[in-house]
């Protein structure tokens, strides 16, 4: 990675902590997701940067992938546990966080227990250090204090317009040898849930959020319009409904199934504990620098 690079990530990293942090003290009960969605996503575009993926925002015993649909009315109950996750970038260049709001005193610490499994870890992101050493400290922090990690939700490495660049960090130790390079970036991003829980995600419902997976031809004029507005605007990210209905006009979610079903979009349909048991997360992304690893996002 280039100097001037890092330099763009690190100013990025401060804006975005900001962002979440401010956020996060926003999050009551009663307050619609919508609104916490779309205020995160214009402060992301006023602060001068663009997300890099819709604003998640998973509610207790859902881990990952719920982002409000139009029109969408969904709450922050009472009790919630409540995770933001959000990811900003500039032509390409990505930084991506996560953090849990306990409206619940009974779960601060296992919010606790997550955070210091990202901060106990990233000591472990130095040069030529194997990522498998990365795994085990989450898996270490979390099973030790008595509660159990997600086993097929993982951190990721980040490449310029690649959230998700192919190497993963799992937060259950498998066999691995990737050894850490000067110049990597990577979201480390253990999910907590409890003991008794099964430990794993499944998908519920339909999906919300989508990525660009090929083009495709196709016949009918509102699946060519959204085409066309997604290779136009939406080619390398993620992007959801909310997204193409601020320009299309109306509602397209019957036509972003469609072109699922005909290859064009990859799904991410919302995951959920497969016990139904809550889940937490943290997330940070560090850059992996020859002085040792720099936490981007973890200003507070």
């Amino acid at each position: 990675m280039r100097e001037e690079e890092a330099e763009v990530l690190m100013r990025l990293g401060e804006v975005h902590s900001s962002i979440l942090e401010g956020l996060v003290t926003r999050v009551k009960e009663g307050i619609k997701l919508i609104d916490i969605a779309e205020e995160s996503e214009v402060e992301i575009r006023e602060r001068g940067y663009e997300p890099a993926f819709p604003t998640n925002i998973s509610l207790n015993q859902m881990a990952a992938h719920y982002t409000p649909f139009p029109g969408d009315e969904s709450i922050v109950t009472s009790g919630s546990i409540v995770k933001l996750d959000l990811g900003s970038h500039v032509n390409g260049l990505i930084v991506d966080a996560a953090r849990t709001v306990a409206l619940n005193d009974r779960y601060e610490e296992m919010v606790e227990v997550a955070r210091d499994a990202v901060m106990r870890s990233i000591a472990k992101m130095v040069p030529g250090s194997k990522l498998i050493y990365v795994s085990e400290v989450i898996y270490e922090t979390i099973v030790s204090s008595g509660y159990r990690p997600i086993s097929n939700l993982t951190g990721h490495k980040i490449e310029v317009y690649k959230l998700h660049a192919g190497v993963d960090v799992p937060n259950v130790p498998v066999r691995g040898n990737y050894r850490i390079k000067e110049g990597d970036l990577f979201a480390i991003e253990p999910f907590v849930t409890l003991p008794d829980s099964k430990g794993y995600v499944m998908s519920s419902d339909k999906p919300l959020i989508f990525s660009l997976r090929k083009k495709v031809n196709v016949r009918d004029e509102m699946e060519r319009r959204v085409m066309r507005l997604i290779e136009r605007s939406y080619s390398k990210l993620p992007f959801c409904e909310r997204w193409l209905v601020s320009e299309i006009g109306t509602r397209v979610d019957d036509v972003l199934l469609r072109l699922v079903r005909k290859g064009a979009l990859m799904p991410y349909p919302p995951l959920v504990e497969a016990s139904g048991k809550l889940v937490v997360q943290y997330e940070d992304t560090v850059l992996v620098t020859s002085e040792g690893p720099i936490n981007l996002t973890g200003g507070f």
